[in-house]
């Protein structure tokens, strides 16, 4: 109990004089700004994980089953049927091919996707089965025909029997809605139309279909049989998530550093107050205190500071994420960063672990300094104080 309070009278200490207040709060302040930044940076790099996978799994679902050598997969395939007879699975058929799309003077290449239900990826409460002749399209390649809801655009394809221009097909649609993700490669490039329009768009039979959208949510193990393979969102856009691990990691390191600093700055803070302590220090020595109990007070005090300084980092840093998720302050442009604004992700489990770490560093760089205890005088500090 002594030695609690030597720690927290050292800490609050309200002289004028004092060294020892001064450098506890400023290491606390430290601390707490190394801390915010370390969590705010961890929250940051997960809220931007998790809103690209959101916006990924909803586009591809969670895998799809295709064709080793890209060719079309039939329904009533041998291979296939023990599979799509299991209950354990949600099966959707989907037709995918290259088309070129027109509205007036304006042309673009695009890839048509048949689905019976497009991806949530709209703000509209209307019902997203896609009906005869209607189209969904990406906000960047509406933008660039010049296309609005409810306008008449042309798609153009070519079967697998067709050689020429003139005798390739071309089908109206009417502009449904408009999607956007921040991923370019879909808002650019993809438009979905019903199942139906895209097999005859593609001349694909009516058991024809380019592959299976799959969705497992009991996370069981998927064994397709060859020739045909199982593809999840994440093993399809592996680079992307590479990328993002590999840029983690320098930043993780860069506000690590401050953290740091703050401990470095714990470390200086303990040595001086010991050195302008060496008097009372002395005293409780000859008075028959052991070492290592002057010791521990402290490191009590070293591990109150850092455990203060991790607690306000970490309600800094809630209250910053809290703001954001309220009311998106902070924005980025989405054309670079998949988003319009700043993602935070808040997970405890990495919260409890930098405050851990944090509280049982602040310990030991508080006990670094106290090794100088063997060296003291006695007889030569006793006789100025």
């Amino acid at each position: 109990m002594l030695k609690i309070k030597l720690a927290i009278r050292f800490i609050f200490n309200q002289k004028e004089s004092s060294y020892s207040s001064y450098a506890s709060w400023l290491t606390i302040i430290g601390l707490s700004i190394g801390v915010a930044a370390l969590m705010l940076t961890t929250s940051i790099i997960g809220g931007f994980r998790e809103v690209v996978s959101d916006k990924l799994s909803k586009i591809e679902g969670q895998g799809r089953l295709k064709h080793y050598l890209n060719k079309p997969v039939f329904l009533d395939h041998a291979l296939l049927k023990p599979f799509l007879d299991d209950s354990n699975y949600k099966i959707s058929p989907y037709v995918r091919g290259a088309c070129m799309i027109r509205k007036g003077k304006n042309l673009d290449g695009v890839i048509i996707e048949g689905v019976s239900q497009y991806p949530n990826l709209t703000n509209s409460k209307d019902s997203n089965y896609i009906e005869n002749n209607q189209i969904v399209l990406g906000e960047s390649l509406a933008s660039s025909l010049g296309a609005n809801i409810g306008d008449k655009i042309f798609l153009q394809s070519y079967s697998k029997s067709d050689l020429s221009l003139s005798s390739s097909k071309i089908y109206s649609f009417e502009v449904y809605n408009i999607f956007y993700s921040g991923l370019q490669e879909y808002d650019k490039n993809i438009a979905y139309v019903g199942l139906k329009n895209a097999q005859s768009l593609f001349s694909f039979d009516a058991n024809e279909f380019t592959g299976l959208i799959i969705e497992n949510h009991q996370n069981l193990s998927i064994d397709i049989p060859y020739p045909f393979y199982f593809e999840t969102w994440k093993e399809r856009h592996a680079l992307l998530f590479e990328w993002m691990m590999v840029q983690q990691w320098p930043a993780y390191i860069m506000f690590g550093l401050i953290t740091l600093v703050g401990l470095i700055n714990l470390f200086a803070a303990i040595g001086m107050i010991i050195i302008e302590k060496n008097g009372p220090i002395t005293i409780l020595l000859s008075q028959g205190m052991e070492i290592i109990s002057i010791r521990s007070v402290f490191m009590l005090q070293g591990g109150i500071i850092g455990i203060l300084g991790a607690l306000i980092g970490g309600v800094i840093s809630i209250v910053l994420i809290s703001i954001q998720v309220k009311f998106g302050l902070f924005k980025i442009p989405s054309e670079i960063y998949f988003m319009d604004e700043i993602p935070f992700s808040f997970e405890i489990g990495q919260f409890s672990i930098i405050l851990i770490l944090v509280s049982v560093l602040s310990i030991i760089a508080s006990w670094l300094p106290t090794r100088s205890f063997k060296n003291l005088s006695l007889a030569k500090i006793l006789r100025y104080e």
